[in-house]
Formats: structure tokens, sequence, C-alpha cells
């Protein structure tokens, strides 16, 4: 099924330099990723920026991890309401920005997608899922 589907995007800042992200591009890279997918409904995606502290206590509370991670995805879908939050460590992002040596906005750019694919069912357990994932990964991030 190939339907026109107009998808909300919403993007949050609760921890991170604004002037260091472009968010049209984030905006952008999401919306290609979803019509590459040919998803059958509309999605809402929140993208939130938060900060080591924040995305700690989500791990822990939701996964048992007592640990800051990169990026936490939750897909909040019931019925034909697709629904997902995509949160973003800046302090992790910025971290691995240096430590792959890539630009800050790439790794914020990257994390997004991570967390977009794993919203439509992606996931990176396996070194084949990994391969897949990071595929996918590159080709949105030249969108």
């Amino acid at each position: 099924m190939n339907r026109k589907t107009t998808n909300s995007i919403h993007i949050e800042k609760v921890v991170a330099d604004e002037n260091l992200i472009d968010f049209p591009r984030l905006e952008t890279m999401v919306q290609w990723i979803l019509s590459c997918e040919n998803q059958p409904a509309k999605w809402t995606i929140n993208i939130i920026f938060v900060n080591d502290e924040y995305i700690t206590k989500l791990n822990k509370k939701f996964l048992g991890k007592n640990n800051a991670t990169d990026v936490l995805s939750f897909n909040l879908s019931e019925a034909d309401e697709m629904v997902g939050e995509v949160y973003i460590s800046a302090e992790r992002a910025k971290i691995q920005a240096i430590e792959y040596k890539v630009s800050f906005q790439n790794e914020v750019s990257r994390l997004v997608a991570h967390g977009v694919y794993h919203l439509l069912g992606y996931d990176d357990q396996t070194e084949s899922e990994r391969r897949v994932m990071t595929a996918k990964e590159n080709k949105a991030l030249q969108h």
C-alpha cells in the first residue's frame, strides 16, 4: 500500500544547543525515511533532545539499565494511530561525534535515523540486523 500520508514530526529541545542542530534537516530526513518505508498510516513522531541524566532515568525505568545511552525509542502506537517518541542524549551525541570523528549534526542525524528505524520495527541485536540498520542510516544521512 503506497498511500499519500502527511506525517507529523515534532522536535523538542529539552537540553541541547539549538545553534548546533539543523532541525529542518532532521525533519526532512525523518519524512524521507517514512516515505521510503511505505508506511500505510500517518505517523506522529516526537524527537526529544535531553541530557545524560534524563536519558539514564528513562533507560533505568523502561529497560532496567542504569546508564546513559545515546538514543531510546518508544513506539506508542495503537490500532491505526502511529505514534513514537525518540529521545536523544545531546551529551552522548557530542562525545560520540568526537569519538567517530564526525560533525555533531552528523551524529545527531544518525541517532535520529536509528531511533526512527527502531520505531518502524528494525532491531540491532545481531550482526546481521546491525548491518541492515547501518545501511539504512547511511542512506538516510544523504537526505
